[in-house]
């Protein structure tokens, strides 16, 4: 086992009715690697695609492969930090974060992205105005809240698990890998922002407390939609 490999053990058993319960079973969690790419995709459309709409896309298209490559490229280009959760060889969970004191260090994964931007000309017309609706509107009401975040040393970019092992604290054992390298790091507080489309919850649960929000609204062409955008801080 590497120094950035670690195992915690979860009990995790399947009762008559099919419902995951506890028994013992291996959950590893250690650095992202190039082949955890599709699975990490996979967490992205798991975790955003109800609140980001992306049923609104036809998903088998290479226009839907090129707009998830954006999101992904959004969550990877500044991070300096990435584990995933890995049980029975899949992957189940991932985080990423960014220390303004450490490196970059996953570019390398993003991809050509001059590929992908040509490949989202492929689109009807109806998506690609939705996907320019929800980016630019989204960064809009993000800048909002950037503009309180000076003073971080850091940010969460991202943390999600699979519907499958939510409740078996593995999103709270990515949080203290990363919480530890935040303070290998002297960081003295991070920012993270979510929307009402995530898990809030396990945010407040874990100490991180709402310091800002606003709201993002959106003109699609199924139809209008508007969350509510939350700012986060955690202080060490």
């Amino acid at each position: 086992m590497s120094k950035n490999e670690r195992i915690c053990f979860k009990n995790i058993t399947t009762n008559l009715q099919g419902k995951t319960t506890m028994d013992k079973q291996k959950i590893i969690i250690r650095e992202i690697i190039e082949s955890d790419i599709p699975a990490f995709k996979s967490l992205i459309i798991e975790a955003f695609g109800e609140g980001w709409n992306f049923a609104r896309y036809d998903q088998g298209t290479y226009f839907f492969a090129a707009a998830m490559d954006v999101y992904f490229s959004v969550f990877f280009s500044s991070a300096t930090f990435g584990r995933v959760a890995v049980m029975d060889g899949k992957v189940v969970g991932a985080i990423l974060c960014s220390a303004k004191t450490d490196t970059k260090k996953f570019i390398h994964l993003q991809g050509d992205m001059a590929s992908g931007a040509l490949a989202l000309l492929t689109g009807a017309e109806a998506e690609r105005n939705d996907l320019i609706e929800h980016l630019s509107n989204s960064f809009q009401a993000m800048g909002k809240l950037l503009e309180s975040t000076a003073a971080h040393d850091g940010s969460l970019d991202f943390i999600a698990v699979t519907k499958e092992v939510q409740g078996l604290k593995i999103g709270k054992k990515l949080w203290g890998e990363a919480a530890k390298y935040f303070k290998s790091k002297k960081c003295k507080s991070v920012y993270l922002m979510t929307d009402t489309a995530c898990n809030v919850g396990f945010y407040d649960y874990n100490g991180f407390t709402r310091i800002d929000e606003t709201k993002a609204r959106y003109s699609f062409t199924n139809g209008k939609k508007e969350i509510d955008l939350y700012l986060y801080e955690y202080k060490f």
